[in-house]
């Protein structure tokens, strides 16, 4: 099975060979057509060993993505945060913590919980939806551009950037990688014209906040503004869709679950950690090594590229119990759906709200949800994303 194919991932999970691989070869070399290969981390304890660990797994040495980018688009990607090992990752997230003041979050809260009743209104009485266009896709969408200030006519044209950047229907892997260029290209022109204008009329929004973090007397640089906003666009706007569809496609086969969510709202947020365990947005995340390295009983090269894979180690045996069950009432545990260390990302606390309240509207305004047309994903070995979920209902 080829790991670094976006094909082996269109149908769901390759688990089977997740669980193959922890029990037989839990860090193993993987061959990559057009690639010169890669390490695969499949064990809990040893992805958690990759990501704690930025001087020996570098984020910054080769980037974040499988694939070998070209120099000069390497060297854009590094302006990110993704892209940065500490002490400059650390100086970004603070700028960027500072902006996601208490004061901001409890804002968002209110408008989070609004904009899914909203959404879950606008479709309760029609018997049926797409789930992934108007609801799950619409949540995250209007969050992400509300606090970016993206007008709403740009909304569309945006996202349609995400989905080149995310996943693609290019099988050439090289003319793929240049479509995914392209569109960042565009995305951090956007994200330029939209920072030089809050830096001349800034306002009480979160980019204008970022703008005007300082931390130490440094600003984020015109560059770096734009690999952040090209960040927080892609993954505000992508992932937690598929948090929520994904969830609701495993809620939908097991009715039982889903009554109870009904019957005891205050289980939902339980249920979404379990949902992000069972089947985390992201596949997937490279490291590079800079030394020589013993993992998990083989020898690492300096130079390798070590990739992690979250779902794998979502379903480690040796974490948790009985892992391939879907089971909401299991305790939260040590999951890595958000990542682990100097990365866990910035933004789960905000993906966590909006799942959290689009359920809540969903399992009280709607009674048993039934599937019309199989959930369909997006084209990629990095993030899941599922593109349409066609749904019928009757009101609750």
């Amino acid at each position: 099975m080829d790991l670094s194919d976006p094909d082996t991932y269109i149908h769901g999970l390759p688990h089977h060979e997740f669980r193959r691989l922890r029990a037989e070869d839990p860090v193993s070399w993987q061959s990559e057509p057009g690639g010169r290969g890669f390490w695969a981390i499949t064990r809990h304890a040893d992805v958690m060993t990759v990501l704690r660990d930025p001087r020996r797994y570098s984020s910054w040495r080769g980037g974040a993505l499988l694939a070998d980018p070209p120099a000069e688009f390497l060297e854009k990607l590094r302006e990110g945060m993704l892209n940065r090992d500490p002490p400059d990752h650390t100086m970004l997230r603070r700028l960027v913590n500072k902006a996601f003041n208490p004061r901001r979050v409890a804002e968002l809260e209110v408008r989070v919980a609004r904009r899914a009743a909203e959404l879950v209104t606008a479709v309760r009485d029609r018997g049926a939806c797409d789930f992934a266009v108007d609801v799950a896709g619409e949540m995250p969408l209007f969050v992400i551009c509300e606090i970016l200030g993206v007008p709403l006519e740009d909304r569309a044209r945006l996202f349609a950037l995400t989905e080149r950047m995310l996943g693609t229907n290019v099988t050439d892997r090289a003319a793929s990688l240049r479509d995914g260029m392209a569109a960042a290209d565009e995305m951090r022109t956007y994200g330029a014209h939209l920072g030089a204008h809050k830096r001349a009329h800034p306002a009480d929004d979160l980019v204008s906040d970022l703008l005007a973090a300082e931390f130490d007397g440094r600003r984020l640089t015109d560059g770096e503004f734009q690999a952040f906003f090209m960040l927080l666009f892609n993954a505000g706007s992508d992932t937690t869709r598929s948090l929520l569809c994904f969830g609701l496609d495993l809620l939908i086969d097991r009715p039982d679950a889903y009554r109870r969510l009904q019957a005891e709202p205050s289980l939902i947020p339980n249920a979404v950690e379990e949902m992000l365990r069972f089947d985390p947005p992201v596949i997937q995340f490279r490291r590079t090594a800079t030394e020589a390295a013993e993992l998990g009983g083989r020898t690492i090269a300096e130079g390798d590229k070590v990739v992690v894979f979250f779902p794998s180690a979502n379903r480690d045996e040796q974490v948790f119990a009985d892992p391939d069950r879907f089971d909401i009432d299991r305790p939260p545990g040590d999951h890595l759906a958000f990542g682990y260390g100097t990365h866990y990302c910035v933004g789960a606390p905000l993906a966590r709200m909006e799942a959290k309240y689009v359920l809540r509207e969903l399992v009280s305004s709607v009674g048993q949800v039934e599937r019309t047309s199989a959930l369909v994903a997006s084209r990629s070995n990095f993030i899941r994303g599922a593109r349409h979920l066609q749904i019928r209902y009757r009101r609750a």
